[in-house]
């Protein structure tokens, strides 16, 4: 990782709510996606892996915050979402096309994107930041086929 790399991570947690951290860990299972697809293309096996392993570390990480949820369908597009992800990236390390580790991260951009869209809502609503993260006041919005917002 480089060192732009690091402080913008570092940046981007200290004092970060709840979603902050949530996007950031987007962010960076999206971007090992897309690195492994890359080095998959090279024939770096090595370099793919570290990065597949990584991203389904990532994806263990987010799947810890699943059960403080107190939106059993929230709960279950989530378990359901995050199973997708992992069973995507193992299939995808018997490719070496780079497209398809693009259109896998473009789906975790797009759950993203929908958690931004949440978080805008909240401090244009006055919500407060500091809340937990099992608040589900927001109604449930979708990404593709997986609902993607608390």
């Amino acid at each position: 990782m480089t060192s732009s790399l690091r402080a913008y991570r570092d940046s981007v947690t200290e004092g970060a709510t709840h979603i902050d951290i949530l996007l950031a860990c987007y962010d960076a299972l999206a971007e090992d996606i897309r690195l492994a697809g890359e080095f998959a293309v090279k024939g770096d096996v090595v370099t793919r892996c570290r990065h597949s392993e990584h991203a389904l570390v990532l994806i263990g990480h987010l799947e810890s915050w699943v059960p403080l949820l107190d939106d059993p369908e929230l709960t279950e597009s989530l378990t359901n979402f995050y199973k997708y992800l992992r069973a995507e990236i193992l299939r995808l390390q018997t490719h070496s096309e780079l497209e398809r580790f693009l259109a896998l991260a473009l789906v975790v951009c797009e759950t993203r994107a929908v958690w931004q869209n949440k978080q805008s809502v909240e401090r244009a609503q006055g919500i407060a930041s500091a809340e937990p993260l099992y608040s589900t006041a927001e109604p449930a919005a979708s990404a593709g086929r997986f609902l993607a917002s608390a």
